[in-house]
């Protein structure tokens, strides 16, 4: 058995409006006439008010510039972002894994395996080596990283959550998975589609997660099974490529379309492998990947305003934060509602490939 204890989360310091996102993006990118009006008309669909990050830049008033003021200026190369990296995700990780960590009233020499998860930067030793020494956790303690997997990275960490609660019988101790992503590092300046959208998108985040193989008075859930399922040819979609200035996101508009035809059956297949119908589902937890990715769900899954009323709520007031935006969402729906033994909660989180991650919770 996996049961989730709890979920916390660390906000970068820096409140990032929309509004002046979109300003200081058509500063940089040269603020022509055809570029302001792809810039506002994207910021104005994103459902997007605020996110948070760990560049200053956006924030009114200030003096410091990670990223030139314009066109012109010379970006930070690829060593400088991951400079900012290595010091930020490990002064999140460590953050969100003590909070949750207090939260649940765990004993850190109980946490035998930790689960780490990010695609927006690398550095050896990780982050989660400063979690272990922060944290107090065991020296031997089993590690996992999962890189370069996208949004739907941490539901591929739930996957290992699984696979380590069905593990040696001696393993009574808990999992702690923690998913940190900076994307802000990545501002991208060439006029490209792509670019506009990832700019007015992606924000920074961390968020923790506790699970325990023995079901504690505190837990909150139990993960019943993972799925994953890859669409051929969708390469195109979503990726990431490392570039000598960040890394280079590919983000095309057709992944609305792409989920509601292939994606959304495939879903529907794969709950109907588990004996469920999405009517079966009471909670849902959709990955806030952008306005139309939650409407193409929610029309082609026929789910209530109320059903996705999490998805939104994260995106509206942080946006896309890669794969901590699902836990996200799953803290801020276990926040309002207990599971009954009988409930369900589906997660449906995308990452680049393209790739479908499916989690399914019932109550604890």
């Amino acid at each position: 058995m996996a049961y989730l204890i709890d979920i916390s989360t660390a906000l970068p310091p820096h409140v990032l409006p929309q509004t002046v996102a979109a300003e200081g993006l058509k500063q940089r990118m040269g603020g022509r006439a055809a570029l302001v009006r792809l810039i506002d008309a994207a910021a104005g669909r994103s459902d997007i008010a605020t996110r948070r990050v760990v560049i200053p830049d956006g924030e009114p008033g200030t003096t410091v510039r990670f990223y030139p003021e314009t066109s012109d200026g010379i970006p930070p190369d690829t060593k400088c972002r991951m400079e900012m990296y290595k010091e930020w995700s490990a002064r999140l990780a460590v953050d969100a894994s003590a909070s949750v960590v207090e939260s649940a009233h765990a004993a850190p020499r109980s946490i035998e395996r930790l689960i780490t998860i990010s695609c927006t930067g690398f550095s050896a030793p990780n982050f989660d080596y400063q979690i272990i020494g922060s944290l107090g956790l065991p020296p031997r303690i089993r590690r996992t990283h999962i890189g370069f997997m996208g949004c739907a990275a941490a539901l591929v960490g739930l996957t290992s959550v699984l696979e380590s609660s069905r593990g040696r019988p001696d393993d009574a101790g808990a999992t702690l998975l923690v998913s940190v992503e900076l994307c802000s590092l990545h501002l991208q300046t060439e006029p490209t589609k792509d670019n506009i959208l990832a700019n007015l998108l992606f924000a920074d985040g961390c968020a923790a997660a506790l699970f325990s193989r023995e079901r504690t008075p505190s837990a909150r859930a139990r993960l019943l099974s993972t799925d994953s399922m890859l669409f051929e040819k969708s390469t195109r979609v979503m990726g990431w490529e490392i570039g000598n200035h960040g890394f280079e996101m590919v983000l095309s508009p057709d992944l609305p379309s792409l989920i509601a035809e292939q994606a959304v059956p495939a879903a529907k297949h794969i709950l109907a492998e588990r004996g469920l119908q999405p009517e079966d589902i009471r909670h849902w937890a959709l990955h806030p990947g952008g306005r139309a990715i939650l409407d193409a769900l929610q029309t082609g899954l026929h789910l209530t305003d109320e059903q996705t009323a999490p998805s939104r709520s994260v995106l509206r007031n942080f946006g896309n934060m890669s794969s901590a935006s699902i836990l996200y969402v799953i803290k801020e729906l276990l926040s309002g509602v207990e599971l009954a033994p009988g409930d369900r909660l589906c997660a449906i989180a995308f990452g680049p490939g393209l790739t479908m991650e499916i989690a399914i919770f019932g109550g604890a």
